[in-house]
């Protein structure tokens, strides 16, 4: 049971129950009855003539000793007041109660300090003392929780039905469910037959199995006990174990958790026959209401999710994040707050790599160069819309037929270049002359940050200084996130400034590159508990590019990063090899092999201060640093092996790439990604 898990046990609450006493010496009670136990009819202790006040308090308190049974509030302390008139128990008539007797026992156990008052009684109309006494517990907080009667009426007994309509909302009547199903158990969605009804007490009418309940008589024999009277402790219990778990609620709080927890049965809603319903411990502990982190007004539940960037992969599932929350009704919860982050959406770049409905053309005008792929609008005749379809600006020849771009000649030393939904680093690469093999799926290491989206404009700037070569860079987009439904509008701003260098065979490239994100971290999206959005990253890329003579060519590329945002403060890296040879099979051709890593998390992640434990006196929490590492459980480490020739002249391109992508998205768990691409292009 939830309750128990949750360490609930009743301890420390008093249960008093007014009842024909019980047998103090059965193991179910050893050390469990309160000083304030008493007789209150007579001088005749703590005896037990019927066996049924033994049987309610075993139900709603016995001892868990592994033996037979156990109560609900196990660990909790009885306070047994013995109001049954002397020597009623032994005659035929069975036992009765005097109403003074009744209001006495309340008092009694008020005084004993009971968190709850069991009555599992049935008789006359309650007199105005025994009213004034029910009025006193209330008053002090105490929960009254009363059989509703087994004469199989339409509404509880007069008694309960009284008290209920003079103290709405702070007591609870006791009704029973549990009917025999024909097949050797029990329907517990059912009415007992011999149990009254909800009727017009509705609103105060609570259910529990009562039929074949387990638990001994005064002797201590186990007997299978059945009535309202048998259902009434266990709800008693389940008072004791919230007092328990949540000591700041108040009774009328605890009467109100356990009607707005209980499993509806019946008619739809608070009805004549179940009341509330039936009683469920379970939803009664669970978190009711607006959950906020303690100490703030921010709210945290399952609906507050979180996106990890693309370069976290699986890190949310490989560890814990913990943080007191509180419910509706202040109850304080630990909540993993990891569980409310969910990894980047699953890539799949060849899909997205060979989508799409595309045009190409090109113009050279002098100083000028001119790319651009349009892509037709289904439906809109002629209309075009330029579309980058998320390929990498490390394939720079496949980047100008996804996208437009302009290069300018500005003067003998000075290149400018100018793209529509082109990355700045793609234009960068091809100002200064470095472009590589066509690679589908496996990226330039100075390419990826992790996310995807839309860049809507870029620009770069090189100017030849000497034997170097000076490039500044910017870009501006949007990144695409599911948190958001697949809508763009979190925007971006990427500024890069760099130094290359030609010694002939060898070329040489460093640069530093800032990139600002508006709502989002590397492309992932949080929650305000979890630091919100917003980030700022700083980039240092390195590429090396060599020509060994025959055609062969090698590269080396790496990016190292670091990440900070309101949340904390993560460092990630990329890696990229590659080796080319022109001529294979003729003098156009090319083969290319490449392994790369893409944007990983190496080290760091959240640094929040955090509640981390609650003290139900001061009502207060206490908060302390907790440390959430967003390093994945994998690395993904890609490999391409790609070959492309002209054909049919030079009027037709054909390309076909083979790739396998390990650990994809950073995952150890995940399977490997095979597939395959061919590509046959041709010129009109």
């Amino acid at each position: 049971m939830s309750a128990y898990n949750a360490g609930a046990t009743g301890k420390g609450v008093k249960i008093g129950i007014i009842d024909t006493g019980l047998n103090a010496s059965l193991s179910e009670f050893s050390g469990k009855l309160d000083a304030g136990s008493v007789d209150i009819s007579g001088t005749r202790g703590m005896g037990d003539d019927d066996g049924h006040g033994t049987m309610v308090s075993a139900i709603a308190a016995a001892a868990k000793n592994d033996v037979d049974m156990h109560g609900v509030a196990f660990d909790s302390t009885i306070v047994a007041v013995r109001a049954d008139t002397p020597r009623s128990c032994t005659t035929t008539d069975g036992c009765s109660f005097d109403q003074a007797a009744i209001a006495k026992g309340i008092d009694a156990a008020r005084t004993a300090g009971a968190k709850v008052i069991n009555l599992s009684l049935a008789g006359e109309a309650p007199t105005t003392d025994t009213l004034a006494a029910v009025q006193r517990a209330v008053d002090a907080g105490i929960v009254i929780v009363m059989a509703a009667g087994y004469d199989i009426g339409t509404s509880p007994d007069i008694f309960a039905r009284t008290v209920a309509q003079n103290f709405a909302g702070k007591v609870i009547i006791a009704g029973s469910v549990g009917v025999d199903d024909g097949k050797g158990g029990i329907n517990l969605d059912s009415i007992s037959d011999f149990s009254n009804k909800a009727g017009t007490s509705a609103s105060s009418f609570l259910t529990a199995r009562g039929l074949d309940v387990l638990a001994p008589d005064a002797t201590g024999e186990d007997y299978l006990w059945f009535g309202a009277d048998v259902a009434a402790p266990s709800i008693s219990g389940a008072v004791a174990l919230l007092a328990q778990a949540f000591p700041n609620l108040t009774g009328q709080q605890i009467v109100q958790l356990l009607f707005s927890s209980a499993d509806d049965l019946g008619v739809a809603g608070v009805d004549a026959v179940y009341g509330n319903g039936r009683l469920n411990l379970a939803k009664a502990f669970a978190p009711k209401g607006t959950t906020m982190l303690a100490k703030t007004t921010m709210v945290v539940d399952s609906s507050t999710i979180s996106q990890l960037p693309a370069a976290a992969g699986d890190a949310a599932s490989t560890g814990s994040l913990g943080a007191v929350i509180l419910d509706g009704f202040s109850r304080a919860y630990v909540m993993n707050l990891a569980a409310t982050m969910r990894q980047a959406a699953q890539d799949y770049p060849l899909s997205c790599a060979l989508d799409g409905n595309l045009q190409n053309t090109s113009l050279d005008a002098g100083p000028i160069s001119i790319a651009m792929t349009v892509a037709a609008r289904p439906g809109a005749g002629l209309g075009f819309s330029v579309d980058r379809l998320g390929i990498g600006p490390e394939d720079a020849r496949k980047a100008r037929l996804v996208a437009g771009s302009a290069v300018a000649h500005l003067n003998s030393k000075t290149l400018a270049a100018f793209g529509i939904s082109e990355s700045a680093t793609s234009l960068r690469q091809r100002l200064s002359g470095a472009e590589s093999s066509a690679f589908l799926i496996a990226k330039d290491g100075t390419s990826t940050t992790g996310s995807w989206g839309n860049t809507k404009g870029s620009m770069a700037l090189r100017r030849q200084a000497g034997r170097f070569g000076l490039f500044a860079a910017g870009e501006t987009g949007e990144v695409r996130n599911t948190i958001k439904a697949n809508a763009l509008g979190s925007p971006y701003r990427w500024a890069s400034v760099g130094i290359d260098r030609d010694f002939g065979r060898t070329w040489l490239f460093a640069g530093l590159s800032r990139l600002q994100e508006t709502d989002t971290v590397l492309g992932g999206r949080m929650n305000q508990v979890l630091g919100g959005g917003g980030a700022s990253s700083i980039f240092l890329d390195v590429d090396f590019r060599r020509r060994f003579g025959s055609g062969v060519s090698a590269g080396l590329s790496a990016r190292r990063g670091s990440t900070s945002f309101a949340g904390g403060k993560f460092q990630t890296a990329a890696y990229a090899m590659d080796v080319s040879k022109l001529g294979i099979l003729n003098v156009n051709d090319r083969i290319g092999l490449r392994f790369s890593q893409p944007l990983r998390v190496d080290s760091g992640g959240f640094n929040l201060l955090l509640p981390i434990s609650f003290d139900y006196d001061a009502l207060t929490a206490t908060d302390s640093w907790q440390h959430f590492s967003m390093r994945p459980s994998g690395r993904e480490v890609d490999g391409e092996l790609s070959y492309s020739s002209s054909v049919i002249g030079d009027a037709g391109w054909l390309s076909a790439n083979l790739y396998v992508r390990k650990d994809p998205g950073h995952v150890a768990s995940a399977r490997p990604d095979v597939g395959s691409a061919i590509r046959f292009s041709l010129k009109f």
